[in-house]
């Protein structure tokens, strides 16, 4: 019983960290689709143009409520009603803690050298 259990948590925690991972490209073309669109195309071609990847953003988030913690749907939520970097860094932190349990300080003004806010 024990073995099963801990078996399916692992699996669970596999695809959290796929699923995430997969959400976090597609933010990061919204924000960025000239560059983001060429790598996004080739693993998946049926996103062909900005709007694509929004509604592709959308169904994640509704995908979500099966497996995400609450703070996660929630910056998710505000990512697609305000998608810029600063609400990016907070899907990427919620989906942090999800994952392992971790706290972060780093926000957007940390990563703020990065990249810049689009106009």
């Amino acid at each position: 019983m024990f073995q099963h259990r801990k078996k399916n948590g692992e699996q669970e925690h596999e695809l959290k960290r796929k699923r995430y991972a997969c959400i976090l490209m597609l933010m990061l073309t919204q924000l960025d689709p000239r560059t983001g669109l060429r790598h996004v195309k080739e693993l998946r071609p049926d996103l062909r143009d900005p709007s694509d990847v929004e509604n592709e953003i959308e169904v994640e988030l509704l995908n979500s409520v099966l497996f995400a913690r609450d703070d996660v749907i929630k910056s998710m939520s505000e990512f697609a009603r305000t998608p810029n970097y600063s609400s990016y860094v907070k899907v990427a932190a919620s989906m942090r803690r999800d994952l392992w349990g971790k706290k972060t300080s780093i926000d957007e003004q940390t990563l703020g050298i990065l990249r810049k806010e689009s106009k």
